[in-house]
Parts: C-alpha cells; structure tokens; sequence
C-alpha cells in the first residue's frame, strides 16, 4: 500500500524548474574547466591572487633581564653605536628608553704613574658654598643627550651629541685610536631590568681581545659586602663602569677631593680610621642636587691591610691586581695615608724624602729595596703567626651527670709537621700580662644552651685554665679536669671549646708580647644522648668571613668560630654583671643573646635606640655607628638555607633581659619571647612592637615556663610564615 503511493508521486513545478537551473550552472563549469576543445587535464584560467599574511615578529612585553649585543662602534666626525638588545629569553626588545653611555680611553702609565682611565665627556662644577670646596672643578659624565634610533626590530643605533674625534671642552682630550677603549652603556629606570654594558676594544684595529687593559677589582670581589652594589640611584652596578667617570682629573668642587676611583675608595673604606679623620676633619663628597655623603663613620669590618679581600691576584679576571704591589703612586699611597704631604718630605710625614711624582717611588718601594714590597708593608703579621698554631680537642670523657668532665686536647705546629707545643713551658704559653692566654670552655645543653649549673654567672660557659691546670701526657697532649661537675637531671649534650691566644715576638727583640689569633676548636661530647649532637647551624663563619675576613674578638681570644660564640652568647645571657653603676643606656642590663645582639648590631642604621653592650673591663661598646654594607633584608646573605624563615625551631627559647634576683638561676628570668626577640633586635619601635603583641602573640615580659607550658604561644607564623600572606622571605625581598 506504501509503495503504490511513492509510485505515484509526482514533484512540485518550483522544485522541476530548481533541479533544471542547478544542472544548467554545473554543465557550464565542467564545460569551462575543459577548455574550448574540450580536452581534459589543461589548466583552467588563473584566477586573482588571494592577500599576502603578515607575520607579526613576537617581542618582549616583561623583560626582566636585559642582554645587550654591540655589533658596531665608528667614531668620526661623528660617533655612532650600534647595538641589539634581548630579554632573558632572547625575545627582541623594543621599548628601550633613555640609556646613557660613557666612553673613555685608557693612558699607559709611564714615567712611575699607573695607567688611567680618561672620559672624553666631561663638565664643569662650580662650588657653591656648600662644602669647603672654592674652585671650579672638572667632573667626568655621560652623554645622554644624542640622537636614539629604534629600529623596532630589538636593534638600536645611538649618536652621541659630543665629537669624540675633537674634544677640546671643558679640556682636551685627544682621540687615541691605538688605546684601549671603553664603552659603557647604563640601562635603568623606566621599569627597565637595570644594567650596565661594558664594551672593550681597540678602534685602531677593532680588537677586542689581547689588548691592554686594567683589570684590577671586579664587582663580585665589591659585592660579597655590598649585596648588590647600586649606586647613583641604583643605576650603576658595575666597577667596570664607575672607573669610565670616575678618573683622576675628576674633582667634587664643593669638597675639594678628588673623585678618582683609586683614592675614593680606599678613603671610604678606611672612614673613621683615615688619619684625617682621627685628627678631628671629615671626609666628604657632595653628589647629586649638592647631597653631602659623609663618609667619616664608615667602619670597615676587617683589617684595611687585607688588600687581597679586594685586589685578588689569583683571579684570572682581574689580571692586573698586582698594580697595586708594582707601582705605588702618591695618589694611592696617600689615600690611606692621608696625614701624610709628599711634597713636604720628611716635614711631612715621608721618611724617604721630598716626592712632587712617582717616578721614584718604586726606587725604595719594592722587593729587595730600602723600604721592601709593599705587600710585605701591608702584611698582618699577627694572622701570618697564627698559621704557626692549630687547637686540637682529642677526647672529652667522664661527661655523664654528677661526673667531672676531663678534656685532652694538644697545641699544634701546621707548619713544622704538626710538631706539638709545650703549653707548660714555651715561651709561647708562658708570657706574662695576658700576652698568653688558653681557656678550655666547657657548656650545656646544645639543645639550646643556658648553662645552668657551670657555676659561672648569667648563663656564661664554665672555664678552665689550663695553662695552670694542666696534667702533661707526656706524648704532646695535656688533660685538664673541670672542677664542676655536670649537674644532676642535666640532659642532651654538651660542647667543649679550646680558646684564647698564644704569644709571640714579631719584632724580634726577645720579648713574647703579640697576641696570636688562633682560630677556636669546638667538639660535643654526651651527656644522656647515646651520639653526641652538635648544636643546630643557623649561619657559618665562611657567610660571616665575607665581610670580616678574620672575626677575632675578646681580645683575640675567640677567632673564626661560630659554635664557640653560640656556647656563651645565649638565649640567658645579659651583660649585667660587666655594667656599670650608671650606664650611659639607663639599662640594668642588655641581652648579648647570639640571634638578638647579631640583628641589632648589623641594624644599627635601622634600629631608634642605640645598641649599646658593656663588655670586659666595664668597656662600652656602642654599636650606633655601625655601617651595615649589604642589604639589610637579604637574610640569606647570613643564613643557612631558609634558617631565618617562621616558624623558628620548637627548641628556640626566649631572650633574657631581666636576670631576676638570681644571677646564677634561669627560673626567675624575664624573656621577651623568641620571634619577638628577634624581629624587635631590627624592628625596636613602638609601633612595630605593638604590632607583635596584638597580632603575634608575642610578649615582651614573661618566663621561659610560661614559653614552654604554651601559656605564652606566637602565632607570627600564621601571617609570616614560610608560604604565608607576609612570608618573611616576601616581605623582606628575599631573592
């Protein structure tokens, strides 16, 4: 039945007269595509050629680092640069604004002077009253008013505004083909990536490689202080760009000193101790918008004589380090030596006679001469002798509680075999007036020590002389027996340090009068624990080395050893029983806690109060004036690893800074608790104070039961701790 009506289906007119149109339009087509002979395979006609894509090249949008490629330097009539620049992915970039460049040329020294860089582009400074200064002064400069082409594919082409082949304003300066050459491109600002680019070569012959240079303290020697040198609004972060402007005809008109980089900085750093300055005059440099930097309270923290901290001659980037040993000039001799006139000779302070230059200066100044070398002039002959000695801890024994610890220990000679000193009977050991010193310190608990029980007050390690006390093995060691015991109910584990300085004759006239600062010993023994447990490492004496090269302190009694430092500065200790009646801080006493008194004298900058520490002798030491040369919030520069990070250690205890009645006891302390303690040793005002206490949890006054019965409970690393809202390592720009 369905069928039949299919069968009978016939279609609408409008779709008959459809199906004949279409039929119609494809006969046409497949007629056209044939050709007019109709035959098949032959082209059809070429039809309009479609629009060309336009490939649109990817740029940097969030450069965080910038690497600039010189590709050409032509110096004529005019002077032009042409250089690329690359994001830290090597994407082109195209946004580069207002970068400055230097150039200068390097003069040989002859006739005793040591080479220099020169600037071709300088200005005048007029003095305005605002220094000593009275003349007109020529500085070094940048030329940043030229012409910058940005050819919007990451290249750039820069015209300097100055004729560099004719320089006769404000004085000459001669175009030198055949010298070294220095460019030097300073990127900053404009939330650019800061950097400088140091460019070498000769424009003689365009050599970049094998031609003179002088390379004589690189950046990285200036940051293991400086954290990350910025200077001149933080733009400048490279020494190998400071020298292009910093040359020696280059004056502070306000001051009258000289801003040559070879006598400004050994001036800086010698700060409060330059002779001038001792004598009551400052030294000072008026910079930009006529600011006064007075360096007069700078405190190097090392010796100035550790030239090699800075000048290393084993460093195959700075080859030219030696300089300083091989041609001493007036100018660098006098840096340091400031009280001293040259041109005055003996009147003035220059035992060799009358010096108006440098010709002659190597004549006396020099191996084998009058004088000598000057690096044996600048020797630390106390450091040489101490590498004459080595501290060694052979055995602690007899360590259980209510037992009476023994400790075996020898004095060493590193340089004659390791031949063993008699500490009862050289002359080394046995010198009068304190020349001769040795203490064997014994502490508890490394937990975290408070030494409780030692006999020795506010928490101080016990100490033994065995330089009175001493029983001789007879085989180059000596045994010492303390004469407490380790306190009943005491548990853990417990250090030994043998500590102090021997004596010696440095100047050869018989008398064993110089202090020798050995580096200290520290081993752990037992007390309950089954292995001895060394105390937790928080820093290491090599982060403290980067700065202080050789941390002598207590009268060299204790060199180079965190551990040992740790053993009496703890978490009980006070100054209290070293202060004076009336003490010039109004304070009972001041906590010299390691992790308290460390932040506080390293912040002394930052600090509203001064930190001041009554030492041996009833001795002030007033850390207020303390210059801090890195960046006080890069807390790795000190830390292990992420030791600084909150929450701290469960075992951490808070910090004393009221003894109570008892000296010796522990119980009746007032702490202020551990976070606290340490983030107000930086962060002493009112403000951040409150802060702690109504947010942290913390307490300023409270005991260390109260501490570890969680009556008193921080809660600082809720917002600050390590992942948290205010993560210290946020919060203080850690990197």
């Amino acid at each position: 039945m369905a069928n039949a009506q299919y069968s009978s289906f016939q279609p609408p007119l409008w779709l008959k007269k459809g199906l004949i149109i279409l039929l119609t339009v494809l006969l046409s087509l497949l007629l056209l595509a044939c050709g007019s002979d109709g035959k098949d395979g032959q082209n059809g006609i070429p039809g309009e050629p479609g629009p060309v894509p336009v490939i649109i090249p990817e740029v940097s949008t969030n450069a965080t680092a910038l690497t600039v490629t010189i590709n050409s330097i032509a110096i004529d009539t005019t002077t032009v640069v042409n250089f690329s620049v690359a994001d830290q992915v090597g994407l082109p970039v195209v946004n580069l604004s207002e970068p400055r460049f230097s150039l200068a040329k390097l003069i040989p020294g002859t006739n005793g002077n040591s080479s220099a860089w020169q600037s071709y582009i300088n200005n005048t400074e007029n003095a305005d009253g605002n220094g000593p200064g009275t003349e007109t002064t020529i500085q070094a400069t940048q030329d940043r008013t030229g012409t910058l082409t940005n050819n919007q594919d990451g290249s750039y082409s820069y015209t300097f505004s100055n004729n560099i082949s004719e320089i006769t304003s404000p004085i000459a300066v001669t175009y030198q083909p055949e010298l070294s050459h220095r460019l030097a491109i300073q990127i900053s600002g404009n939330e650019q990536p800061v950097t400088n680019v140091i460019y070498d070569w000769r424009p003689a012959d365009g050599a970049t490689s094998d031609i003179f240079s002088r390379e004589i303290v690189k950046t990285q020697s200036c940051n293991t202080c400086h954290d990350g040198l910025a200077l001149h609004g933080g733009g400048r972060v490279e020494s190998k760009l400071c020298v292009t402007c910093h040359n020696p005809g280059s004056f502070d008109a306000n001051s009258g000193n000289t801003l040559d980089y070879t006598v400004m900085v050994h001036k800086i750093h010698r700060g409060e101790q330059l002779p001038s300055v001792v004598a009551g005059n400052e030294y000072a440099i008026w910079g930009f918008r006529d600011t006064k930097h007075d360096y007069s309270e700078v405190t190097l923290p090392m010796d100035i004589r550790n030239c090699s901290k800075c000048h290393d001659s084993s460093d195959p980037a700075t080859p030219n380090t030696a300089n300083w040993q091989s041609t001493p000039t007036i100018a660098a001799c006098g840096s340091c030596h400031d009280d001293i006139d040259f041109a005055l000779g003996k009147s003035g302070g220059h035992a060799g006679g009358i010096m108006t230059d440098n010709s002659e200066c190597s004549v006396c100044h020099r191996a084998g001469a009058f004088v000598g070398s000057i690096a044996d002039s600048h020797q630390i002959t106390r450091q040489i002798a101490a590498n004459n000695f080595k501290f060694n801890i052979l055995s602690v024994t007899n360590t259980a509680p209510n037992e009476f610890p023994k400790v075996t220990f020898s004095i060493t000679n590193p340089s004659a075999a390791d031949a063993a000193y008699d500490i009862l009977n050289d002359a080394e050991f046995t010198a009068g007036g304190g020349a001769s010193r040795i203490a064997v310190d014994i502490a508890w608990s490394t937990t975290e020590y408070s030494n409780e029980g030692t006999g020795a007050l506010v928490a101080s390690a016990l100490s033994l002389n065995p330089l009175t006390s001493a029983f001789d093995n007879g085989d180059g060691s000596f045994t010492v027996t303390s004469t407490t015991a380790i306190p009943t109910g005491q548990k853990g584990s417990g250090s030994v340090a043998l500590e102090g300085h021997p004596a010696v004759d440095l100047d050869n006239d018989g008398s064993f009068t110089d202090r020798v600062p050995v580096k200290t010993a520290v081993s752990y023994f037992t007390i309950t624990d089954f292995s001895a447990i060394a105390r937790r490492e928080v820093v290491t004496i090599e982060q403290c080395q980067a700065c202080h090269v050789n941390l002598s302190l207590h009268g060299d009694n204790r060199n180079d050893n965190i551990p040992a430092c740790l053993m009496c500065h703890n978490p009980s200790a006070t100054d209290i029983n070293r202060r004076p009646a009336s003490p010039s801080d109004g304070l009972k006493e001041q906590s010299v806690d390691f992790k308290h008194m460390i932040h506080a004298i390293h912040a002394s900058g930052k600090r509203e109060k001064p930190f001041i520490v009554y030492g041996f002798g009833n001795s002030k030491h007033d850390f207020s004036t303390v210059t801090y040369p890195g960046k006080l919030n890069n807390c790795q520069a000190c830390h292990v690893d992420d030791s600084y990070q909150l929450p701290l250690q469960p075992q951490v205890q808070g910090t004393t800074i009221d003894t109570g009645a008892s000296l010796a006891a522990r119980a009746d302390d007032l702490k202020v608790t551990p976070t606290a303690a340490v983030c107000s040793s930086c962060h002493d005002d009112p403000l951040s104070k409150a802060h702690m206490l109504q947010n942290g949890g913390a307490s300023f006054s409270t005991s260390q039961d109260a501490i570890d019965n969680f009556d008193v409970v921080e809660t600082c690393a809720f917002c600050h701790g390590d992942g948290a809202l205010s993560d210290v390592k946020v919060v203080h720009g850690v990197k």
